[in-house]
């Protein structure tokens, strides 16, 4: 059972790859932070003779550590009521391979989220909208969501425990790695 975790934020060492790297102490994974990738818009060329992708940046050694894992936690700060720009870049750039005939069936996701000000409240669009419907659509599975309050560098690395919800994941990840 392999386990990537996907970083989202712009900030390394970010309270969001904390987060992450909390949850998931001593379970077998990779991390990926996606401020270190270069990443291209999604171009849309349905309907043209260009071919559907981007060979010029970093997407498909990305994508190929996605595939090989089985199962995925991506991690942002909530900006704008949104996730950040990197990973939104990201999420786009599945349609290149979806185009392609790449399946994401069978692929475990989850979600973590950080954010200063009522985080809970305000990630619900990326939650349900953006996260939760493109796993319905491409038939993998949710695992849950996670999500901490956190502002300044280091606080997640502050928190005595991590909260419930995130816990609660990490029951789920546990139990999907035997």
């Amino acid at each position: 059972m392999t386990i990537l975790l996907i970083d989202g934020s712009s900030r390394p060492n970010s309270n969001s790859a904390a987060f992450g790297e909390r949850l998931l102490v001593g379970l077998p994974h990779q991390t990926i932070h996606l401020a270190s990738a270069h990443l291209n818009f999604e171009h849309d060329y349905r309907e043209t003779n260009h071919p559907q992708g981007d060979p010029s940046d970093d997407y498909d050694h990305l994508m190929a550590q996605f595939l090989a894992a089985e199962t995925i936690v991506l991690s942002t700060p909530v900006y704008w009521y949104n996730m950040s720009g990197q990973l939104k870049v990201f999420l786009d750039r599945w349609f290149d391979s979806f185009t392609h005939g790449v399946s994401f069936a069978g692929h475990r996701l989850s979600l973590l989220i950080v954010g200063a000000d009522d985080p809970v409240h305000k990630a619900q669009p990326v939650i349900e909208q953006s996260v939760k419907l493109s796993c319905d659509w491409l038939k993998m599975t949710f695992l849950g969501t996670a999500t901490a309050v956190a502002d300044l560098p280091g606080d997640i690395q502050k928190l005595p425990t991590l909260p419930a919800d995130a816990q609660k994941l990490r029951q789920i990840l546990t139990l999907t790695t035997d």
